[in-house]
């Protein structure tokens, strides 16, 4: 009886509110629906991203419209509202207006009156075009049906029908009334597809130009107009695009698309059942906008000009030199022409080439010692003549970033900065400094009970080499790619309750770029020296007795970890991400990273370096491993705003110890929980396995997955926006039998019984996001816990009295900045 009354109610609640709205300004019917009916081979989705309009989002496919009803209920004083606001913009005009003829018009205080008057300007027009704060943030505004737009809507999609090869195609529309939603109006668009044809004939050429005739005849292969596909416009002006290239790098700087005519042939479709495209160039409809248009070019002159003016500096130092047929003009700042010259394509004597011009631009801004390059070209000597303009970057670049995570309501801040220092010596290259300062608040190894601020220092050092420093075949491969070579140094620094860790590195590394998607890095010097001690307190004394009893009791022997080292090591890794230039909205990201850990020692008696083992004692530790990690994201808009994305995540990997002691260094563990992690466990305390820590729970191998549904909350001003997600994450670690399980039940990894150990955690996040950077709060709680019993082991709403005394499943809360991933 319950269930039906709320039944009942809920109904009734849907047609009171889709059936009615607040005193409001509804002025014509309403859209409610458009569907498409009689399609086959266009998929809906495709004919209705050609309407403009949007009918008003409904709640799970109800009538019931809530932004709209919102929308009319913040509406109702909007009339009064608008006309104040109409009458503030009119007198901040005036008054802007009565100031600024009485002051400079270059001068300081007019250019701040300016601003702020635009700025003020900016957000009265917005609340006269977009209604009140309500309206906005809450309201959707109504979405209404007109004939016209219908009509208009019926010959889009006959036009694209006809640009994408249909033949007989016919298309109409019928607009309904609803008995059940007043004066709302559903549409339906019929579609007859009626038929199409495919390319039969693609390679039929008509010009009177020998040399263009030859180059496409040449490239034909290349032709996006195959035989047995259907009639595009987007293929058609793919095409024109492709030919425009071809002859634009063989020299025809003035040539364009538009000097190119493909006509579809569609005479004989009855006998021949397929159509043919033919090329004309140039296009007999349309005269040649520059006569110039067939003849090709070979650089006459090539100058390069870096701009270094600066109201700072008054007068000008120029520098004029030679090079490679190249004449640079360094205004202020000079750079290594030698170098220059290896990112230079184009040539004098040598065809004008589009090709070579973009590789140009894209290796100089490479350098990042430019703001901008610009290359322009000059005909009006009847010769071709090329000028490189660029504009140096300032010399120096300073940046600081500030964030913190909360764990138990303890705040962890963190504190970043770097430093820049551009093209030294007049070499390109660069001296980059970063420093890390931070408190991350985790719980004690012993006494997880005692949450306390870990400190956490780190200066790193780099010198960037715009080139590749290896044999001139290798080096002259990777040109194109916008290659780097890092030499750097640096010390880290972890001071916590139970043990000061200090690290002191040095690294080589290898970086080029073959396109802007994919992205190359490779080490082949990467040591640390790792050294450890204890300071005079109790949690210490308890953290080393405990390492020692691992060692003594069970075969253990993870408190080698902490041990002073030497690691070292080369990998390299491989990033592709389909957005490489900010937060992806739809796409794939896929990272792979092979390492390989103590590679020459196997080359060393009693796997060590002498000198190394002579300089630092005997108790120095060595290792060797493999480790491999993989990386994988997808990211999946489910609306053609974006405002709606359902993201996952798999991470998984191996590190191999092999050698005497089977053992890892610490930092080439994997660790799973925390922000970035399986956020309903404290960072890096989950695993391994089903066993049970009260401190880092390192492991040897990784299985990780997480889901996030992402939408858009509220809207503010500008691209401010507070959004919130949906989210899942599983994994844990493990470890190889024989590398740190010994006396550690459940912390090895076997294929009977692995998969019921991964752990399961959900929760809802809140994203303050104000564009350039991203404000993160995740509230986790577990769902699946493998350290419990086997069959115990689901704890979401468990009663507390079924699961053990001391258990506790707490809502967890993170912070961070930036998505997850």
């Amino acid at each position: 009886m319950k269930k039906t009354i709320f039944h009942i109610s809920f109904f009734s609640i849907i047609i009171y509110l889709s059936g009615c709205s607040p005193k409001g300004t509804l002025t014509d019917p309403l859209l409610y629906s458009q569907t498409f009916k009689g399609n086959k081979i266009v998929t809906t989705e495709k004919l209705e991203s050609l309407l403009p309009q949007r009918p008003n989002k409904r709640i799970l496919k109800t009538p019931l419209t809530l932004g709209l009803y919102f929308h009319q209920l913040f509406a109702q004083n909007y009339p009064n509202q608008k006309i104040k606001w109409q009458k503030e913009l009119t007198k901040l005009n005036e008054d802007f207006d009565r100031v600024a003829n009485s002051i400079d018009n270059n001068s300081l205080a007019f250019l701040k009156l300016s601003k702020e008057k635009e700025s003020k300007a900016q957000k009265l027009t917005k609340k006269i075009n977009e209604g009140n704060w309500g309206m906005r943030t809450f309201g959707e505004a109504p979405s209404y049906f007109y004939e016209e737009d219908a009509k208009k809507n019926v010959e889009k999609v006959k036009t694209y029908f006809k640009n994408h090869g249909f033949f007989n195609y016919a298309v109409s529309y019928k607009a309904d009334s609803l008995f059940f939603k007043k004066r709302s109006i559903a549409v339906t668009y019929l579609v007859n597809e009626g038929n199409y044809y495919p390319f039969y004939k693609t390679d039929s050429l008509v010009t009177p130009d020998r040399a263009i005739y030859a180059i496409l005849k040449k490239n034909q292969y290349q032709s996006l107009l195959k035989n047995g596909n259907r009639l595009e416009v987007e293929t058609y002006n793919a095409e024109k695009a492709r030919i425009e290239e071809l002859l634009k790098n063989n020299g025809y700087y003035h040539f364009t698309k538009e000097n190119v005519s493909i006509r579809i042939n569609d005479l004989d479709t009855a006998i021949t059942k397929g159509i043919e495209a033919i090329t004309f160039v140039p296009n007999p409809d349309r005269p040649p906008q520059n006569p110039n248009y067939n003849k090709s070019y070979l650089l006459n002159k090539v100058t390069f000009i870096s701009d270094g003016t600066s109201p700072n500096i008054p007068k000008a130092k120029v520098d004029t030199v030679v090079f490679g047929n190249i004449q640079y003009l360094f205004v202020n700042k000079k750079f290594s022409e030698k170098l220059l010259d290896t990112k230079i394509d184009i040539r004098p004597n040598e065809p004008y080439s589009l090709q070579k011009v973009t590789l140009t631009q894209k290796k100089l801004y490479g350098l990042d010692q430019f703001q901008f390059t610009r290359v322009n070209f000059d005909t009006t000597k009847g010769v071709l003549d090329a000028t490189i303009y660029a504009r140096p970057l300032d010399k120096y670049q300073f940046t600081a970033e500030t964030g913190g995570s909360i764990y138990k309501l303890v705040l962890g801040p963190f504190f970043n900065t770097s430093f820049k220092l551009r093209n030294l010596r007049g070499s390109a290259s660069s001296l980059e400094t970063n420093f890390r300062f931070g408190f991350e608040a985790q719980a004690g190894f012993i006494r997880p009970d005692i949450v306390s601020r870990n400190l956490e220092l780190g200066f790193n050092s780099s010198i960037i080499i715009p080139k590749i420093l290896a044999p001139n075949f290798i080096a002259q491969r990777l040109n194109d790619f916008t290659p780097q070579t890092r030499l750097g140094g640096g010390v880290e620094f972890v001071g916590r309750q139970e043990y000061n860790r200090l690290n002191f590195k040095i690294n080589q590394t290898y970086l080029w770029r073959p396109s802007p998607n994919k992205f190359w890095q490779v080490s082949l010097i990467d040591l640390n020296l790792l050294s450890t001690s204890y300071p005079n307190n109790q949690q210490a004394r308890d953290f080393k007795n405990f390492l020692d009893s691992l060692q003594r009791y069970a075969g253990n022997n993870l408190g080698r970890s902490f041990n002073k080292s030497f690691v070292s090591s080369i990998s390299a890794s491989y990033t592709y991400t389909d957005n490489p230039y900010g937060q992806i909205t739809k796409g794939n990201y896929l990272r792979v990273l092979l390492e390989s850990g103590g590679t020459t020692l196997n080359f060393f008696p009693k796997g060590k370096i002498g000198f190394v083992a002579d300089v630092f004692g005997d108790s120095l530790q060595f290792y060797r491993f493999l480790k491999i990690n993989a990386d994988y994201r997808r990211y999946l808009a489910l609306n053609p705003q974006g405002n709606s994305i359902f993201v996952y995540k798999i991470n998984t990997g191996l590190a191999y110890a092999y050698g005497t002691e089977r053992g890892l260094p610490y930092e080439k563990n994997f660790f799973v929980g925390g922000p970035n992690s399986l956020r309903a466990w404290k960072p890096r305390g989950l695993g391994p396995g089903s066993a049970q820590g009260n401190f880092d729970q390192p492991g040897s191998i990784l299985l990780e997955a997480s889901a996030e549904y992402r939408f858009k909350i509220l809207r503010f001003y500008g691209d401010y926006n507070i959004n919130g997600a949906f989210f899942v994450d599983a994994g844990n670690v493990w470890r190889f039998r024989g590398q740190n399980t010994e006396g550690i039940t459940g912390s090895d990894f076997q294929f009977d019984r692995f998969y019921k150990e991964i752990a399961v955690g959900t929760g809802f996040g809140v994203r303050v996001d104000l564009s350039f950077f991203v404000l993160r709060l995740d509230w986790a709680v577990r769902m699946l816990d493998p350290s419990l019993p086997e069959n115990n082991r689901w704890v979401l709403f468990k009663p507390s009295e079924k699961l053990p005394s001391t258990y506790r499943n707490p809502l967890v809360l993170n912070f961070g900045i930036g998505y997850p991933f």
